[in-house]
């Protein structure tokens, strides 16, 4: 081998280092949304798929019973859920204690209980009118939202 040949086997595995290197270092993208389906769904989770509902339902009810919800952690929590699956959900969140005035759980006023309020009337107060309504389109066959 020339010293010209070695020259640009160090050269070639110098370029092939910093491209293993900037590939290993790269933030991933998040691929999952897309126009069409900002949630992420995609269209590809199946109703025949190991689904828990009633963790789906616990999970949103933790997000939102307290002041300033994030917006985004209940997107993410419906984001592989699918109208089948967002059925289920409904059904399993049912009607809790709400105060839609403050939109949490805090009752002002001890001797009367806060009403009780459908997953559609909390996330209707949780969520800003673009969020709702991308909700309200991912799940339009069901006529819920």
């Amino acid at each position: 081998m020339t010293d010209k040949d070695k020259k640009w086997l160090m050269i070639g595995s110098g370029v092939v280092a910093v491209i293993v290197i900037i590939n290993l270092t790269r933030s991933k993208t998040d691929t999952s949304g897309s126009l069409e389906d900002p949630t992420g769904n995609g269209g590809n989770s199946s109703a025949n798929a190991p689904f828990n509902a009633d963790y789906v339902a616990t999970n949103l009810y933790d997000i939102m019973k307290g002041s300033f919800t994030d917006e985004q952690d209940i997107m993410d929590a419906l984001k592989n859920v699918n109208a089948y699956q967002f059925q289920q959900v409904i059904i399993k969140f049912a009607k809790q204690s709400y105060n839609t005035t403050t939109g949490n759980q805090y009752n002002f006023w001890p001797l009367t209980p806060l009403p009780l309020e459908p997953l559609k009337v909390w996330l209707r107060t949780e969520l800003s009118d673009s969020k709702y309504n991308t909700l309200r389109l991912k799940y339009q066959s069901l006529n819920y939202l």
